[in-house]
């Protein structure tokens, strides 16, 4: 029995089809042409600052107009109960002979009685002062206009500083 021939030869072809295309591929890397340049051209370059565009200005809406009627009654409220609270300090001054009076005594008790008069005329000041500034707080965390709250705040304010210098003369 013969034995089969194991030293089998490759044919020719396949391996100068590999050569030649690896001679192809070298050569195209060493070809005379001239190639760009793989550093980091002007354009590619940072320049300059970027700007944010500017945010456009805020403005707060305007309080409901139920809040806004409510500032204008707590306004007139306090003009009213100032009014009545000047009447009453001028009661106050005209029994004003009691200041000196004996603790105890008829003038004293009047005088007594006008100065207390005189601070509940003041507490009705001070109650739309308070509401404003509840609203004032209100509109203020929701971010609305607060201009016409803040001035009736101011108004009554001044009216219950006012009512304080009174109380503090006598």
């Amino acid at each position: 029995m013969a034995m089969p021939n194991r030293n089998v030869s490759l044919p020719a072809f396949p391996a100068a089809a590999l050569a030649l295309s690896a001679v192809s591929a070298l050569s195209g890397c060493a070809s005379a042409a001239s190639y760009p340049s793989l550093s980091i051209r002007a354009a590619e370059r940072v320049q300059g600052t970027f700007e944010p565009a500017p945010a456009p200005a805020y403005v707060p809406p305007q309080p409901a107009t139920e809040t806004l009627g409510k500032v204008g009654q707590l306004r007139a409220d306090a003009q009213a109960a100032h009014t009545r609270f000047l009447a009453v300090a001028e009661r106050v001054r005209t029994a004003g002979a009691g200041r000196n009076a004996a603790e105890g005594s008829e003038a004293w008790a009047t005088a007594q009685v006008a100065l207390g008069q005189l601070a509940g005329a003041h507490s009705e000041t001070m109650v739309p002062l308070a509401d404003l500034d509840g609203l004032f707080a209100e509109a203020q965390n929701d971010g609305e206009d607060i201009t016409e709250i803040e001035q009736a705040r101011s108004a009554v304010d001044a009216l219950v500083a006012e009512e304080d210098k009174v109380i503090d003369s006598f």
